[in-house]
């Protein structure tokens, strides 16, 4: 079902990366600790091999020393790569937990009776399948609502008007802000 309504799409800018915290907090853990493992292995796996390695040659030996030497560096390089690990993870997250709390926002705004109400993510966000779908949903809704209203008003003209008046209140007690 196509969009009835002419209204324009909003252009919007978060001014706050962090949405919903314990959502992004615990994608953006996901993330760094994944790569954390990842480079703990690899660090181990390095370790392993280069042991091995002057193990069986120990001419290796002044290698080994100087790798050691250089592992205060090693250490701040991978501290600065976690940094934008961390930094890429927020803005990933952002990605999805602007849109997860843009679509809560919208449920409580139709569940309350507005089924004028659609959603617009900005462009790059994610879930945008589901704000078609979404619009989609509410906007048939919305035409079913309209034609039990038309229906209404019909029964009351021809002396329905009890029946017309207890379908309105069955309604009004479940969205109480009902708009057409």
């Amino acid at each position: 079902m196509e969009n009835t309504q002419n209204k324009p799409v909003q252009q919007f800018q978060r001014k706050t990366i962090l949405i919903k915290k314990h959502l992004q907090y615990r994608y953006m853990a996901l993330i760094f600790a994944s790569v954390l493992l990842a480079f703990i292995v690899v660090g181990l796996d390095i370790l392993w091999t280069v042991s091995k390695v002057v193990n069986e040659h120990p001419m290796m030996q002044p290698l080994l020393e100087e790798m050691s030497a250089m592992m205060p560096l090693f250490g701040i390089k991978i501290v600065m790569y976690l940094v934008m690990v961390l930094i890429v993870s927020a803005v990933v997250s952002h990605r999805m937990a602007g849109p997860i709390f843009k679509f809560e926002k919208s449920c409580a705004t139709v569940a309350e009776g507005d089924l004028t109400h659609r959603v617009y993510l900005r462009k790059g966000d994610q879930l945008t399948e589901l704000q078609d779908q979404f619009n989609n949903l509410t906007g048939a809704v919305n035409e079913v609502v309209k034609e039990y209203e038309a229906f209404r008003a019909e029964a009351a003209g021809h002396g329905l008007q009890q029946k017309a008046e207890e379908l309105k209140n069955k309604v009004s007690e479940i969205m109480p802000k009902f708009k057409v």
